[in-house]
């Protein structure tokens, strides 16, 4: 028995043990190869083969190996001992691109998608630092955050695409990013992430979007600094200046508009935003007077501002009549400016330029989010915010029929409707497709179950197109219209 025992041929198992117990590389590979051949794959055969095949310089092979076990680990749900390693394989190849998406998908599986997305990033990120082909990773990239949609994922390829270069297509993720945060009514990152696209183009489309955002947070010294810098940087933009006017007053902001105007330094910009305020809060005979002493500076902007106050409050023009027997005697402009701002203008430092830059910052943030939050907020994001959030973004970016066909989708859902009824016509009238847009709106009107602040919204919308292409009658009628529903 003990010589038969003796003269027993050794099977590939014990070779391959006695290889191992040798560190005879070369052995460990040979009958680790057969093993495998045979479908005897574990553990115990996968980690000194790798080892030996690493250290006889095949490390293709063994990242190979590595990603196929745990590939089929991943497959009958052992997704703990398919990421450790799937770890072990990039620690040898930290670039290869099946080890990366196989460990993003394991991190999916455990639910933790913040580390899933994570490895995506760095690996974007050192690619680019490598100046190597990034088209495969950015596909990735692309396909996690459609399928697992949250604004922290849109920001942070945003944030990478900026370090690379890719301004444009970082601008997009910005506005996508920013979107959601507003549908989630996470104000302040919502105005972060459009505070980081402005930083790369600045645009009307963007500041209509961070004044919705502004009036809506609940810091004031935010809340005024974001107010001032969009006031300083669109001193020329009537419209604009309006829209964050009225933003401002439907928030019940008055007192924001207030201790921004008197912080002013330019006197004709403080009048424009006097002016703009009783306009909206419908003070007709304060700021027809407004406009007369605006007038003793600038006549060109008084009158496109008298234009505005007859639009909407065509009773205004008895005012003009007989402008000497109401108002008695109209002072100099310097004699008006230095009684009615004296107050505040002698509390200021003199001679310090204001500083647009500095009020329209970038916070400081920290990327990281609770995954249990990821994975709540990923479901809500599906279908709706999605669809409009993308129109949104191809609004931002100019790309006007886009953002219009998307919006159309996101008409039939009702948690984003308004959104998107909204959204067709400013990309309309961005065109310059004024009738297309005025008839889009009064569709709308007729169509859809709306709240009054909805209808009272497209009945201003409505009126301010029909006063810019220069019917008054028609546009003081839906100023009208508009002030039923309040």
């Amino acid at each position: 028995m003990g010589f038969t025992n003796f003269f027993k041929k050794k099977d590939t198992e014990e070779l391959f043990q006695e290889a191992v117990a040798e560190k005879n590389y070369l052995k460990i590979v040979s009958y680790g190869r057969k093993l495998m051949e045979k479908g005897d794959v574990s553990s115990q055969v996968i980690n000194p083969l790798v080892e030996a095949l690493i250290k006889i310089g095949n490390k293709d092979e063994a990242i190979k190996i590595l990603d196929d076990y745990a590939e089929e680990k991943l497959k009958n749900g052992y997704y703990a001992t398919a990421i450790a390693f799937l770890q072990k394989a990039l620690k040898h190849d930290p670039n290869n691109l099946r080890t990366v998406k196989l460990i993003s998908s394991a991190y999916v599986k455990k639910n933790l998608y913040y580390e899933a997305f994570k490895v995506l990033i760095d690996l974007f990120k050192k690619l680019c630092k490598e100046e190597r082909n990034v088209s495969k990773i950015k596909d990735s990239i692309e396909s996690f955050i459609e399928k697992n949609s949250h604004p922290i994922f849109y920001e942070m390829y945003g944030d990478t695409l900026l370090e690379s270069g890719n301004k444009d297509e970082a601008y997009k993720n910005y506005i996508m990013a920013g979107s959601m945060y507003a549908s989630l009514s996470k104000f302040e990152e919502a105005l972060n992430a459009y505070l980081k696209a402005r930083e790369i183009k600045a645009s009307e489309i963007v500041d209509q979007k961070i004044t919705e955002i502004v009036a809506k947070l609940l810091n004031s010294s935010t809340r005024c600094n974001i107010l001032k810098g969009l006031i300083l940087d669109n001193r020329e933009n009537l419209d604009l200046l309006q829209t964050v006017i009225k933003e401002f007053i439907k928030n019940n902001l008055l007192d924001d508009i207030e201790q921004v105007t008197l912080s002013l330094k330019d006197t004709k910009l403080k009048w424009i935003i006097a002016i703009l305020r009783d306009i909206e809060t419908g003070e007709i005979e304060s700021a027809f007077e407004e406009i007369e002493q605006l007038s003793k500076i600038n006549k060109d902007i008084a009158e496109k501002l008298k234009g505005r106050l007859f639009a909407k409050y065509p009773e205004a023009v008895e005012f003009e009549k007989e402008p000497e027997s109401v108002y008695g005697e109209i002072p100099s402009s310097e004699e008006i400016l230095s009684s009615i701002f004296s107050a505040v203008d002698e509390t200021e430092p003199s001679g310090q330029p204001e500083d647009k830059s500095s009020l329209l910052k970038v916070a400081s943030s920290s990327h990281h989010v609770d995954n249990r939050e990821i994975a709540k907020i990923s479901t809500q994001l599906d279908g709706p915010i999605h669809t409009i959030s993308m129109a949104e973004a191809m609004l931002g970016l100019e790309n006007y029929e886009k953002a219009v066909e998307m919006a159309k989708k996101a008409l039939e859902f009702p948690e984003v409707r308004f959104r998107a009824i909204s959204l067709i016509a400013s990309a309309l009238v961005s065109q310059g497709k004024y009738k297309e847009a005025l008839n889009h709106l009064l569709d709308a009107l007729k169509e859809y179950p709306l709240s009054s602040e909805e209808k009272r919204n497209i009945k201003e919308a409505i009126g301010k197109i029909y006063e810019e292409i220069g019917d008054k009658s028609k546009a003081s009628f839906w100023y009208k219209e508009a002030e039923k529903e309040t």
